[in-house]
């Protein structure tokens, strides 16, 4: 079956905001939030320091590609907010992110005008990721996470899938059913978010029709795309760039927060910072609670997530080792500890890290997700914890890397009904 991430859409969007991110407006208002980026106290941080022109450039091309597909009258769905660089349909996408960026996720948007009406087409696979569509009031220049005004989960949706499991959601001002996202007056996005628990589930198939499409509509010209984009970029930016300093309220390191509910009751999240020496191991030590999905992965100090090809940053349910009793131990480490569930921190001796459950099972007693974080040393990791040998975790990282080499192909992956 062909990648539904592949689509002629997602080619222009990508085409389009490559060559806007390249105009000297936009480069003007590329280095002028530079500047203000090197007043942060973050920039006065080796770590910091290092990360803070890839933060601002995959800032930057996340806005690029939200203005590229920025027409409520002729919304289209875009694949973004996803930080690995890519080549494909002839080109390479150096990689477009905000905070905590999950590798395991397909972050899809749709533009909408609040007070029209629209139908998003679904089509989920035979083993489909943990899925949600969630509808946010858009703040002023996009610089912000929205207001969620409601949500629907694979868990909501597939019992109403036909024998090709395709089902279909409205969305618009008037009340509706159980498949329809209510909207209000204003700008809205509608995200489309597909959790991998495994890299060999492939993400849904997502359209989107205006059902009252506007007779006298005509495109935007390249020039009022780019006005958009500086006039949005100085807000932007500076959200983005202090969303460090609000996440969590910027706790002491190694502990997590949390967990605490995603707006629409979709999952939990729990998160914290990590600092670390050479010798030094975090070990976290989480219950899955019989969740559809669960994640773990670190960021760098302005949250944007190093390369997941080839480096352990993240794990998910399905590339993790249990332990006896069905929990999981991380080790948070700059060198290899030996430990199945290692978090490489690609060299950052500080940084943000974060775990999700998503499809949780109803009565959750929360206070038992979280059941250890510890500062050790790498030769004091207790000998309970799974290990790995050299060749298991060479044929790890090839795993990995065949897995999500996948997404940008153009087959994709297979569908066994």
């Amino acid at each position: 079956m062909t990648n539904p991430l592949y689509t002629q859409e997602q080619e222009r969007a990508e085409i389009l905001a490559l060559r806007l991110i390249e105009r000297p407006d936009v480069r003007a208002a590329r280095e002028a939030a530079r500047r203000d980026m090197l007043s942060d106290p973050a920039a006065r941080t080796t770590d910091g320091n290092l990360g803070l022109d890839r933060a601002l450039d995959q800032w930057v091309l996340a806005l690029a590609m939200r203005e590229a597909n920025g027409d409520t009258a002729s919304p289209v769905v875009t694949w973004n907010v996803s930080n690995p660089p890519r080549r494909w349909f002839g080109h390479v996408y150096h990689g477009a992110a905000v905070a905590v960026d999950n590798p395991d996720n397909f972050n899809r948007e749709i533009p909408i005008d609040g007070e029209r009406s629209y139908r998003i087409d679904l089509r989920f696979s035979a083993d489909p990721p943990q899925f949600s569509v969630v509808i946010e009031m858009e703040p002023e220049h996009h610089a912000g996470l929205g207001d969620n005004i409601g949500a629907l989960t694979l868990q909501d949706l597939l019992p109403h899938c036909d024998g090709d499991r395709r089902v279909s959601v409205t969305v618009g001002p008037q009340a509706g059913g159980s498949l329809h996202l209510q909207s209000r007056p204003g700008r809205i996005q509608i995200y489309t978010r597909d959790s991998q628990c495994d890299w060999n589930q492939m993400p849904a198939e997502v359209s989107v029709t205006r059902l009252d499409p506007p007779p006298d509509w005509s495109p935007r010209s390249e020039d009022e795309i780019a006005a958009a984009i500086v006039a949005d970029m100085p807000a932007w930016v500076r959200f983005w760039r202090g969303f460090k300093d609000s996440f969590l309220g910027f706790p002491a390191p190694n502990g997590l927060v949390g967990p605490n509910g995603r707006d629409g009751n979709w999952g939990y999240l729990a998160g914290g910072r990590f600092a670390l020496k050479d010798d030094e191991a975090l070990l976290v030590t989480l219950d899955p609670a019989g969740s559809y999905y669960t994640g773990f992965q670190i960021t760098d100090p302005w949250t944007i997530a190093p390369d997941p090809l080839l480096r352990l940053a993240s794990l998910n349910k399905g590339q993790v080792v249990p332990n006896a009793d069905g929990t999981v131990t991380y080790a948070i480490a700059l060198a290899d500890p030996g430990v199945a569930n290692w978090i490489d921190t690609c060299g950052l001796h500080e940084g943000w890290m974060l775990t999700r459950w998503q499809g949780v099972p109803a009565g959750l007693d929360l206070s038992r997700m979280i059941r250890e974080v510890r500062l050790t040393t790498i030769g004091d990791i207790p000998a309970s914890v799974p290990m790995i040998d050299l060749a298991g975790r060479r044929a790890q990282i090839a795993t990995r890397a065949y897995d999500f080499a996948r997404r940008t192909s153009m087959e994709g992956w297979s569908d066994a009904a």
